[in-house]
């Protein structure tokens, strides 16, 4: 489960690593994204990437209450073909989420240690993620999506049993385009994402809580 995330690169860092070719929000920078918050993602439309925001947590076009969205933040890869509310958008809803990294909690000991994992790169991370459009009775559209996930590459397993779907660069234009066929049996070649490429370490206990977003959320524990 990927369930809290870090996005603090620079608008023109985004762009530039993303090829994106119209911003249609501020974005300031986030060191604890948490569920039912707005993200950044990438789409494709009329052949441009788009930089959005969206709410985290899917809501499927056809729910009735919204709150299904905070039980919808991860989808599994080995299922999406499978799931109704995954299996509409894969064809054609797919987008990045945009992450600098992401948390997870390693048992050490009696202990759940949050850690943090990131590109040794220092290039945002494009994650695989699906979107919908809900329409509230007031007539609201609310755009939302959800983070695909699969199991963790070696690197990760001393952490944590799955992981995001993280794309390497060469694919994040074909996980966009919704022309790429076969969209399902493509994901299942990928590759795992690179163990070289990542890297983890202990941060403060403060990112525990979704409400609390300062730096010290992403920043290496003393030891």
């Amino acid at each position: 489960m990927c369930g809290r995330f870090a996005l603090y690169s620079s608008l023109p860092e985004i762009v530039e690593a993303f090829q994106v070719q119209a911003v249609r929000f501020d974005l300031a920078p986030s060191y604890n994204v948490a569920p039912t918050q707005e993200v950044a993602v990438v789409v494709r439309r009329e052949e441009e990437n788009i930089l959005e925001k969206m709410r985290w947590g899917l809501i499927p076009f056809w729910a009735k209450d919204p709150s299904i969205g905070s039980r919808m933040i991860n989808a599994r890869l080995e299922t999406l073909s499978e799931k109704p509310s995954f299996k509409r958008p894969l064809k054609n809803q797919r987008c990045l989420v945009v992450a600098d990294g992401f948390f997870e909690w390693a048992k050490i000991g009696e202990n759940k240690t949050p850690m943090f994992i990131r590109s040794r790169s220092g290039r945002p991370f494009g994650v695989a993620g699906l979107y919908d459009v809900w329409q509230s009775p007031e007539g609201e559209a609310v755009a939302s999506c959800t983070i695909v996930t699969t199991q963790a590459n070696p690197f990760m397993q001393p952490i944590h049993a799955r992981m995001p779907l993280i794309l390497p660069q060469p694919e994040e234009a074909a996980w966009l385009d919704p022309s790429t066929p076969h969209i399902a049996d493509w994901l299942a070649a990928l590759a795992p994402y690179p163990d070289d490429e990542l890297q983890a370490y202990e941060v403060s206990r403060r990112v525990n809580s979704p409400q609390y977003n300062g730096v010290e959320c992403i920043q290496p524990v003393a030891r």
